[in-house]
């Protein structure tokens, strides 16, 4: 079944991606789109922390400095931007 309430994905400096209605102050918006579509390539493009249960951008969480988190996600979002479809767009791409 294929969900169509319109969704954002987010990450905050720690790396950790999370989904909501909207985007909090202070987190970096990264994709929006269905709902269902939003998880499926969050899921399929993230790293999945040592909990097993939380998603993070590659390279965030061990980057030293602001400025080597900020290319992570940048990085990131162009990979994401790569898999843009009808009801899933990665922001900036």
């Amino acid at each position: 079944m294929t969900t169509k309430r319109r969704v954002h994905a987010y990450c905050w400096r720690s790396g950790r991606i999370e989904i909501g209605d909207r985007v909090p102050e202070g987190a970096n918006h990264i994709a929006s789109g269905q709902e269902d579509m939003v998880r499926q390539q969050i899921q399929g493009t993230a790293r999945l922390a040592y909990d097993n249960k939380t998603f993070l951008v590659p390279g965030v969480p061990e980057a030293s400095t602001e400025d080597e988190a900020i290319t992570a996600l940048c990085r990131y979002v162009q990979w994401l931007g790569q898999r843009n479809q009808p009801g899933f767009r990665a922001i900036g791409a």
